[in-house]
């Protein structure tokens, strides 16, 4: 997936979280409610300075918009965790292992 999209995804969640519509959103950040529905939906990308608003908006950190790397397809996010595992080194790996058990046994 790529940036755009999920910068999109992670507009639509704080939006939501917020109860705004499309509509009510693009009319704080004074742009058309046409645009946040293509932004939402990858076609496009703010500026920014809409980043910015959005961000000022949305009541967020403008990097808060940034991360979305829980977004990913599963076979992503599965590379990833792989991928850092690979950087451990034997304590770190156990730790990590520990971690995850405990979480898995909720």
């Amino acid at each position: 997936m790529n940036i755009k999209n999920l910068f999109g995804r992670k507009i639509k969640e704080y939006r939501k979280r917020k109860n705004l519509t499309q509509a009510q959103l693009a009319e704080l950040v004074n742009v058309d409610d046409k645009h946040i529905s293509c932004i939402e939906s990858g076609k496009n990308f703010p500026s920014a300075d809409l980043i910015e608003r959005l961000a000022t908006s949305l009541e967020v950190e403008p990097k808060d918009l940034f991360e979305f790397y829980y977004l990913q397809e599963t076979t992503d996010l599965k590379t990833d965790i792989i991928s850092m595992l690979d950087k451990l080194n034997q304590d770190e790996l156990s730790l990590a292992h520990k971690y995850v058990r405990t979480f898995l046994l909720k």
